[in-house]
This record gives structure tokens, C-alpha cells and sequence, in this order.
């Protein structure tokens, strides 16, 4: 696998950045951040086109037309958040507490978003999902 950045520093240039990578890449995969997630349904329109797919890291972005997502619940991480700070209001020092990660992450996928972008999705992965998009 090779990764193939497009740099946009602001939302304006975000739909550029997405044609710049037509021939360049199999798959556009979109982080978690708010300049390219504003622009997201442009991006969609310029993967659609092109029959690229498009994944991100944010289960939201599934319900806007991404094909899949594996991200974490924002609820639950707050959740994890809220047991820290319980422990430090007990009394526990924060130099004692481990730096924790994600304990739990979720998958959501949108098959017509998939076929719109030129693949289809195996039923094992849809059956994995915690949320299909219809």
C-alpha cells in the first residue's frame, strides 16, 4: 500500500485536493478533522464520479456518503473520560493513572454508498456492522 496525501488547509481547497488524487488512488480515505469533513459532500461527488471509494474515521460520515467507517462512539469515550475524572475527584493521582486508548471501536458501512463508488460490499462485513446506512 502506498499512501498519497492532498494537502487542504482550508475548506476551500478541499474539493482541489480530492480531484488532485483521481488517477493517483484506488481508495480516499478522509480523517477526522473538520476542514475536509465541511467539504465532505463535495469529496463524495468527485469519488462518485470517478468510482473511487471513500472511507473515513468518522461513523458520521457514513450517513453522508462515505462506504464504511471504523470509529469510536464519542459517547463511550466519554464515558472512559468521566471513570478519570472520578478517580482523580476520589483522590487518585493523575501521574498514576495509564494513558488509556479507545477500548472500543465501531463499524458502520453504507452499501448503496458503496455501489455509487464502484464496489460492493461482502454480506460479512455488512453483518459486522454495528449500523448499515439504507
Amino acid at each position: 500500500m502506498k499512501v498519497v496525501e492532498a494537502v487542504s488547509p482550508k475548506s476551500a481547497d478541499v474539493q482541489a485536493a480530492a480531484r488532485s488524487l483521481l488517477g493517483k488512488v484506488d481508495v480516499i480515505y478522509l480523517p477526522t478533522d473538520n476542514t475536509v469533513i465541511s467539504a465532505m459532500e463535495g469529496i463524495i461527488k468527485i469519488a462518485e464520479q470517478a468510482k473511487i471509494p471513500v472511507f473515513a474515521g468518522d461513523t458520521d460520515s457514513v450517513k453522508r456518503g462515505a462506504v464504511a467507517a471504523l470509529g469510536f462512539n464519542y459517547y463511550q469515550v466519554g464515558r472512559q473520560t468521566g471513570q478519570v475524572v472520578a478517580s482523580i475527584l476520589n483522590g487518585k493521582s493523575p501521574q498514576n493513572i495509564p494513558v488509556q486508548g479507545i477500548e472500543k471501536t465501531e463499524l458502520f458501512v453504507n452499501p448503496k454508498a458503496a455501489v455509487r463508488m464502484g464496489i460492493t460490499l461482502d454480506e460479512k462485513i455488512i453483518a459486522r456492522a454495528k449500523e448499515v446506512i439504507e
